[in-house]
């Protein structure tokens, strides 16, 4: 077993010296800001879509993805309080590059879910520079913040110079995608 195991190291160390493989020469000059979209609170009573962002510097990888509680906005006025979650991760790692297009990334972070009740009965009037929205009150429920320890992976195909596309599953999240790489302009 372990002449196995040292010929596939050997094997995969004189690949990487022929095809260029894991050249991690290549991350000092990446820069990529992306939107994310997907499912916070996987594989828990919370699960929901939500939306992110992430942001890749030299190598290093980070994002953020956060699911509002579904009712926050309902445009209906109902004497109710609706029974809602909410849920989300952040996740840290470092992309390794396999080819010139293809990246693998583990990751490791945190996730939260909460349970609480949005407020069916009161509507709020959010105005900002730009826009305005209507919302619900959402509370928390106290003593429902549940903390987990995310662990998972992604990968980064990149189609062109300017655009990677990314997919990420972790224990609490499952999302893709896409990054605007700011240098290759």
């Amino acid at each position: 077993m372990k002449k196995l195991i040292v010929a596939a190291m050997l094997a995969l160390a004189s690949f990487g010296a022929n095809a260029q493989f894991f050249d991690f020469g290549a991350n000092l000059h990446r820069f990529e800001v992306g939107l994310n979209l997907g499912q916070a609170g996987y594989s828990t009573g919370y699960a929901h879509f939500g939306i992110g962002a992430s942001i890749l510097a030299c190598g290093f990888y980070i994002d953020f993805l956060h699911a509002d509680p579904q009712h926050k906005y309902d445009n209906r006025v109902i004497d109710v309080f609706w029974p809602d979650t909410e849920a989300c991760c952040i996740n840290a790692g470092y992309q390794i590059p396999i080819t010139s297009w293809l990246r693998i990334m583990p990751l490791a972070g945190y996730a939260q879910t909460n349970e609480g009740y949005t407020d069916g009965g009161t509507l709020y009037w959010n105005s900002g520079d730009s826009d305005a929205s209507l919302y619900h009150k959402y509370r928390v429920t106290p003593g429902s913040h549940i903390h987990y320890f995310n662990y998972g992976g992604g990968i980064s195909i990149q189609p062109c110079k300017w655009i990677s596309i990314n997919a990420v599953y972790t224990k609490y999240a499952v999302y893709g995608g896409i990054a605007v790489a700011f240098n290759s302009f």
